[in-house]
């Protein structure tokens, strides 16, 4: 029928409910493959594997797109830096940047992966705390009080608990990232499981390198 007829009836069709792709089981894999090896972390397997998960970000909705601003903008500094000067390890890479003395700029690798391990921080303790059968609504604010808020000022803060009322509560969570809650919860769990012991190596290596800046955004 012409739609430019006067006599056209636009035709609503009733469509099948959407249902979500599973997130995880690609992501999980890629972060078991970035194997920790002599206590680093294998710099091109990992950043290829955090890459991977940035998609989350659009799938759990736009309260959580300053963090996914924030982890994919750090993963491609880092990025960026692995290729101006390669390195087998994230470690080798941030330690060659600080024997240049260059880890104290604004864009350096070191600052990308400082801000890259606390959002993901963030991420990561929301993520298990709805494993762990926290709402989800509630475990984005308890994760962001016990890991990002550290690092933000009055204003940041205030932003950020405004836009946390609106995180989306685990049925609806679960709903972007599988075909049920069930399979997702299960998904979840693997790769928290797998994500814990990089981003404590992360953290550990950070720390004993005086890299660990506690100032304020």
């Amino acid at each position: 029928e012409d739609p430019s007829s006067e006599t056209y009836t636009p035709k609503f069709v009733n469509l099948p409910t959407f249902m979500a792709t599973p997130f995880f089981p690609e992501v999980t894999a890629a972060w078991t493959a970035a194997k920790i090896e002599n206590d680093e972390i294998p710099a091109k397997e990992f950043l290829e594997a955090a890459q991977k998960f940035v998609p989350i970000f659009d799938r759990l909705g736009k309260v959580f797109y300053p963090v996914k601003a924030d982890v994919g903008g750090n993963v491609d500094k880092l990025l960026k830096a692995l290729a101006a000067s390669p390195a087998p390890s994230l470690q080798q890479l941030i330690n060659a940047e600080k024997a240049a003395g260059k880890h104290t700029d604004k864009n350096s690798a070191a600052c990308a992966l400082l801000w890259f391990k606390r959002a993901m921080e963030f991420v990561f303790t929301m993520l298990q705390k709805v494993c762990q059968g926290v709402d989800g609504t509630k475990a984005a604010k308890e994760a962001y009080a016990e890991t990002l808020s550290k690092y933000h000022g009055f204003m940041v803060k205030k932003t950020f608990d405004m836009g946390l009322m609106a995180a989306p509560s685990t049925e609806t969570m679960t709903k972007t990232l599988g075909p049920d809650q069930d399979s997702v919860l299960k998904e979840m769990t693997e790769w928290v499981g797998v994500a814990k012991p990089l981003l404590d190596n992360i953290h550990s290596y950070l720390s004993s390198a005086g890299l660990d800046d506690q100032s304020k955004v």
